[in-house]
């Protein structure tokens, strides 16, 4: 028996999709071989760029910050629930195949990420994600879950293109539940379709001082034979 990684990670490049309103990604060249004798990028981007997770800081006065969480939250046993649901629908109770008792680590798979691309974003798809209703958060939360992953740009509504987006308060009724009880949140996921039901993942931030977010590298471990 061995051990697979995968990879849930969306690639961090110049001009990738950023949630609306974020710093652009710039990646450029600092130094080179050729002139310098090393090769140094100078990298310009986000908290929240890329795949990434929210701290309770992010959205709660006082919360943890990426540095101040154990890093035993985020690895370890994990569970991926499917939920197939149109455009701009919240995923209830219903929507999901729900054990009684889950893992710390919890991740949402609706297909959304094949919006994360510049085209998704031109076109409006990859802010028309689902969204997990607060029933269906709350009971994530009674069974076990400290990690909330999504596949898309949040796990509440992200406003469209060109409009105000989400309303600050009550237009994030899962960042507020979630972070606000010490829970993180990992949104923009990759690949979770190749992943199994029951898995172990990786979810580890940079050791940013005093951050609200991070990039992070997304992985799935699998035992295959």
């Amino acid at each position: 028996m061995r051990v697979r990684a995968i990879d849930l990670t969306h690639p961090v490049a110049t001009g990738m999709p950023v949630y609306p309103g974020d710093p652009e990604v710039r990646i450029a060249r600092a130094l080179s071989v050729s002139e310098d004798g090393v090769e140094v990028a100078s990298l310009a981007l986000g908290s929240h760029s890329g795949t990434h997770l929210d701290a309770p800081s992010h959205s709660i006065s006082g919360g943890r910050a990426v540095d101040e969480l154990p890093l035993e939250l985020l690895s370890g046993k994990a569970r991926v629930l499917r939920a197939s649901v149109p455009a701009e629908a919240g995923i209830r109770l219903e929507d999901v195949d729900l054990p009684a008792v889950l893992p710390g680590i919890v991740c949402v798979a609706t297909g959304w990420d094949r919006w994360f691309s510049a085209a998704g974003f031109e076109n409006g798809e990859a802010q028309r994600h689902p969204w997990i209703s607060l029933e269906l958060a709350e009971e994530l939360w009674s069974r076990g879950a400290r990690v909330l992953g999504v596949d898309a740009l949040s796990p509440d509504p992200t406003g469209i293109a060109g409009s105000s987006g989400p309303a600050e308060g009550s237009g994030m009724p899962v960042h507020e539940l979630w972070l606000g009880r010490g829970g993180v949140i990992v949104e923009n996921l990759a690949r979770l379709d190749l992943v199994s039901d029951e898995t172990e993942m990786s979810l580890l931030p940079l050791r940013l001082s005093g951050v609200d977010g991070s990039p992070i590298r997304a992985v799935a471990w699998e035992r295959v034979l």
